[in-house]
């Protein structure tokens, strides 16, 4: 356990450096600018991107203290535990300006002091008037499988590390992306539950099956780009990491992608162009 400033900091220096290393930080950094609520909704929406990111990376999109909480009329569970924001401690020098000479005061940050913070999941109490609503302008192409097959799809705020997330428990898909993509994704996990025991399914093999089949549904969408995304996501689930496996994992698929598409196919009522395909 953290207890002291050094540790407290070292360790958020340490998550901003993994995502610099992983390639995942332009991820977070887009997704905490977009998702930021209107006019200043939630505290942290005033917060430094620094500090929206290591919120993100803790989970949640919505931290405050102790008292702001109390004050929202929602009170922090037993046993949680606080995750830290970092405030820079900064002090008011005098310096010479460098092109005029003139005497100037300069803001120099000497280091960072962490601040106890809770997450909203860690607390009780009266629903938050979250006047902001995810759902995008224009919904991607079959869209209306879902509601056709009983899945119950809603958009929210990045509040965890994923973009989209099927349950099997509710039937339900919870997407923190307007991406289609993402959306195809999640939909194809869904479509594969009703063939497949996607519990005892082996979970590797069931993400190249629903990434897979998102790029095919994308293909024939006519939404680009994500290609090269696909590709790499569906390496990284792969047992062995060459073409050739890879390639071998896809064919290994392809059966249950094409019930998969065939199903969005059938039951859509959105006119695709397959000769295009």
């Amino acid at each position: 356990m953290k207890t002291t400033k050094d540790e407290i900091i070292k360790d958020a220096v340490d998550q901003l450096m993994d995502m610099f290393k992983t390639g995942k930080l332009p991820e977070k950094v887009a997704f905490s600018i977009i998702h930021r609520h209107p006019g200043d909704v939630i505290p942290s929406d005033s917060w430094s991107i620094g500090n929206r990111i290591l919120q993100m990376l803790q989970g949640t999109a919505d931290a405050r203290g102790y008292k702001q909480w109390q004050d929202a009329g929602r009170q922090v569970k037993k046993g949680a535990k606080a995750i830290h924001i970092l405030a820079p401690l900064a002090y008011k020098v005098k310096d010479k300006d460098k092109l005029t000479g003139e005497d100037v005061e300069k803001v120099v940050v000497k280091g960072y002091r962490p601040i106890p913070v809770f997450r909203y999941e860690d607390t009780d109490g009266n629903p938050l008037p979250y006047d902001h609503d995810y759902r995008p302008h224009k919904y991607p192409t079959f869209f209306d499988v879902a509601d056709k097959l009983g899945i119950n799809v809603s958009y929210r705020p990045i509040t965890s590390n994923y973009l989209g997330q099927y349950s099997i428990s509710t039937n339900s898909i919870k997407l923190c992306s307007q991406d289609a993509i993402v959306y195809y994704h999640e939909l194809a996990h869904a479509i594969h539950a009703t063939f497949v025991d996607l519990r005892v399914f082996d979970r590797n093999k069931a993400e190249v099956v629903a990434e897979f089949s998102a790029l095919v549904l994308a293909n024939i969408a006519g939404v680009n780009g994500f290609e090269v995304q696909g590709f790499d996501y569906i390496e990284h689930y792969a047992k062995e990491h060459s073409h050739n496996s890879i390639m071998q994992e896809i064919f290994s698929v392809l059966n249950d992608v094409e019930k998969i598409v065939t199903t969005v196919l059938n039951v859509s009522e959105d006119e695709v162009d397959l000769a295009a395909v």
